[in-house]
């Protein structure tokens, strides 16, 4: 059975960024804001079955029994992961959390002044208005032919939504060619604290003189509840935790408490089924090695490039794509640090235009490598040419 896993924060948290300790010197070492990397994730679920079954990890190796449950090293065995992902509530004493989707980025937003005026400060009130970027005509760059997104209507100052979340109901808003109504900001739900701390001996517990180093802790408001969830398939029941479970979780080992319950978040997909003009839209980080594309079957055609996902046949004519997001980490097996790679970030979108099958199929389908990590998880959306 598929099911939910949570993770409650009982202090702080710390997700290191890709650049190591001692190559930072005077610089403050940031962490990576919510949600953390997919590994982080992963390895926190690996180490929770494991501590339940009563492993020793000194013993463990990749012929032990437990390998084909969670695999060993890059191979997760069984495990199906999908996330990781926020859920959140805004009222303490209601229990029902929903998962919150990222603002794609083919939605801009910009302030226009009304003619009503604040009776505060007695200026004119600004109101956030949004526009759509959407293919645009046909212009030469260094892609050759090609149709870059343009908006499709005038905005003054219209900036892509950074650090932003939509709810579900607003999410599916704008898969179905509207515009949401409320904005949930990184801002709304946590705040960055910066800490200062120094080394320590592992084998004496003595600190190091000349290291102090700088990191940045992530603090969720106390009037919320925000959890990070991932989907958990593949594995038998009894690896399932018990609620009230703890474990470390991210960097300097700080604690999170366990919970699971079945998944209730489906988003309604319907709307799309007879749809050909098209959006994808990352839920989660992708990685494509060096490509932008979703797959190496797209291959480019005059002004667009054909291809295939999931059995469904496209046309990619544009495409929005965030900064690259640069992932490193601990290879725990190797004993050394995991080549820093580049993935594509959640909210990236491609326009396309459906040649054959059904769009909606494609609605929680992953793309590109380590997708049972939950990388590369899609939602799909619908866009009109401007009229």
């Amino acid at each position: 059975m598929i099911k939910q896993w949570c993770f409650s924060q009982l202090d702080t948290w710390f997700f290191k960024e890709a650049r190591p300790f001692d190559s930072v010197g005077a610089t403050q070492l940031e962490t990576i804001l919510l949600p953390p990397p997919a590994r982080t994730v992963a390895g926190a679920i690996r180490h929770l079955i494991g501590r339940n079954y009563g492993i020793d990890w000194k013993d463990f190796h990749a012929n032990h029994p437990l390998t084909k449950e969670i695999g060993y090293s890059d191979d997760l065995g069984k495990l199906q992961l999908t996330g990781p992902y926020l859920l959140y509530n805004e009222k303490q004493n209601e229990k029902q959390l929903e998962r919150l989707y990222p603002v794609p980025l083919n939605i801009l937003k910009g302030e226009v002044k009304s003619k009503l005026k604040s009776k505060t400060t007695g200026k004119k009130k600004e109101i956030e208005k949004f526009v759509n970027l959407i293919p645009g005509e046909l212009v030469e760059c260094d892609l050759g032919t090609v149709r870059l997104p343009e908006k499709s209507e005038e905005l003054e100052g219209a900036k892509p939504i950074e650090d932003a979340w939509l709810n579900k109901r607003d999410f599916e808003r704008v898969l179905s060619g509207n515009f949401p109504e409320k904005i949930i900001y990184n801002k709304d739900l946590f705040e960055i604290e910066n800490r200062v701390g120094i080394a320590l001996d592992t084998n004496t517990r003595i600190i190091k003189e000349h290291q102090l180093y700088q990191t940045q802790h992530i603090r969720i408001h106390s009037d919320i509840i925000l959890k990070i969830g991932m989907l958990v398939d593949g594995i038998k029941e009894q690896y399932h935790p018990k609620s009230g479970d703890l474990i470390n979780f991210g960097g300097e080992g700080r604690l999170a408490e366990v919970s699971t319950n079945i998944e209730s978040n489906k988003l309604e997909t319907s709307v799309l089924k007879d749809e050909k003009h098209i959006f994808l839209t990352l839920l989660t980080a992708a990685d494509l090695e060096k490509s932008w594309l979703p797959n190496e079957s797209f291959i480019k055609d005059e002004s667009f490039w054909q291809g295939e996902i999931k059995g469904v046949k496209l046309k990619i004519v544009s495409a929005v794509l965030g900064k690259s997001i640069r992932e490193g980490g601990w290879d725990l097996v190797k004993g050394q640090s995991r080549p820093v790679i580049g993935l594509v970030p959640a909210g990236s979108v491609w326009f396309c235009e459906v040649i054959k099958g059904d769009p909606t199929t494609l609605h929680g389908k992953k793309i590109g490598k380590d997708t049972a990590l939950g990388r590369g998880e899609l939602a799909v959306g619908k866009w009109r040419y401007k009229i």
